[in-house]
């Protein structure tokens, strides 16, 4: 990846939420936000920063849902950046 995010932050997989219905039709802000409120918090972990103590690259973890997330762009591809204190645990 080549991006090493500072202290304590983790760079994970943005959940994939579509636009559009399976049919093609666009959906509404309404329903996009119902769709991201149902997200379980399971994301994978592609980066962790030099103070993260617990989580490392390639783990399954599951973090709170109104963790604050900071969208990154690395490769022309959307990430997450979060703080390791926001994750609840991690799937073995």
């Amino acid at each position: 990846m080549g991006y090493i995010p500072l202290g304590a932050t983790i760079v994970i997989t943005a959940p994939k939420i579509s636009e559009k219905t399976e049919s093609g039709i666009l959906k509404s802000e309404a329903m996009i936000k119902e769709e991201k409120m149902s997200w379980d918090g399971t994301v994978d972990v592609v980066s962790v920063g030099p103070l993260c103590k617990h989580i490392k690259p390639g783990m399954k973890i599951l973090l709170q849902t109104n963790a604050i997330m900071h969208p990154v762009l690395i490769n022309k591809e959307e990430y997450l950046q979060v703080e390791e204190y926001s994750v609840l645990g991690y799937y073995e």
